[in-house]
């Protein structure tokens, strides 16, 4: 390190780093366990570095993903503190259960546990190849199985193509199945901006959201009628929007039109329509919370939508006319 303020170090490549990290923690918990490194891919085709743990007493194990440790570590952390903070990730997120492979075979017994989400169509081309889906505007829907949450997330085995063959089910099937599903599992959360203001403030990586969202001043003194919606467990909640009925309520209570911002593909922004005054800021703001706050794996869009209450559907909001 160059003083209290030096610059990034340069020491271990990524990938030396993401090896010498393994060896330590396979040195450290010895052989009862097994160690491993795994290349994810994540959302927007986003490419990752994973530390996987694993014990026989169950087969679900935590991806850990080391990008953001090494950026710890080319700060100054010294890597005995690195590896402490993964060990402490792995001991929140890990569960003595295991995981019933019989339920991946059977259909009567995965059906309950199907649901949806959305991603961006042109993010996750690559991703899409080998995974049904159904797209939705410039938007695809995309199924998984839902397994439940714990105090270090949520779990879920993202449905692939091959899935299908072996239930004998259709792509429609599968679409019925978890819109049906995906209401009651996962629910709803409809906040208004104050309240989750006083929740988040206490999180600096979603105060950054906000402030990059509306400016520092502006975060913490907003006067638009703002709602955030989620699901209940704040994963991927994008997909509330599309649940039956769920906009066009909030419509009619509102007495508009919804602007819908994609803040995240964890949840999005609600505005009555009729406090929106430029389209085509709006557009320039998205675009550079995009850049310069949000994860690479956590974009949805890059502009906002629209519910139009006569319809009852959703559009894009760059197919109509910007100020």
């Amino acid at each position: 390190m160059q003083g209290k303020d030096s610059k990034e170090r340069d020491c271990m490549s990524f990938d030396g780093f993401c090896i010498s990290v393994r060896i330590d923690i396979q040195r450290r918990l010895g052989d009862s366990y097994i160690v491993y490194l795994n290349d994810v891919t994540k959302n927007n085709d986003t490419k990752l570095k994973a530390l996987v743990i694993t014990e026989q007493d169950t087969n679900l194990h935590p991806n850990i993903y080391m990008e953001g440790f090494y950026d710890r570590y080319r700060k100054g952390n010294p890597l005995v503190e690195i590896e402490e903070a993964i060990l402490q990730v792995y001991r929140e997120s890990r569960t003595g259960k295991k995981f019933d492979a019989s339920l991946f075979t059977d259909w009567k017994k995965v059906k309950e546990r199907i649901i949806f989400k959305l991603v961006n169509f042109d993010r996750n081309r690559e991703l899409l190849n080998d995974i049904p889906h159904r797209k939705f505007l410039d938007l695809a829907i995309v199924y998984e199985c839902f397994l439940g949450v714990n105090d270090g997330g949520g779990a879920s085995i993202l449905i692939h193509n091959s899935h299908l063959d072996l239930w004998k089910v259709t792509a429609d099937e599968l679409h019925t199945t978890a819109f049906r599903n995906t209401p009651e599992l996962m629910g709803y959360s409809l906040l208004s901006i104050e309240k989750v203001l006083q929740e988040l403030m206490d999180s600096e990586e979603e105060k950054d959201l906000m402030e990059g969202l509306w400016g520092v001043e502006e975060a913490e003194s907003i006067n638009l009628p703002l709602h955030v919606l989620t699901n209940r467990y704040k994963l991927h909640g994008n997909g509330c929007i599309l649940y039956k009925n769920l906009l066009k309520k909030i419509s009619e209570e509102w007495g508009c039109d919804i602007c819908i911002i994609p803040s995240s593909v964890h949840e999005t922004i609600l505005i009555p329509m009729n406090e929106v005054e430029s389209y085509g800021e709006m557009a320039q703001m998205i675009c550079e919370v995009n850049r310069t706050v949000v994860m690479p794996d956590e974009i949805f869009s890059d502009h906002a939508y629209q519910y139009v209450r006569e319809t009852g559907k959703i559009t894009m909001q760059e197919e109509m006319d910007y100020e």
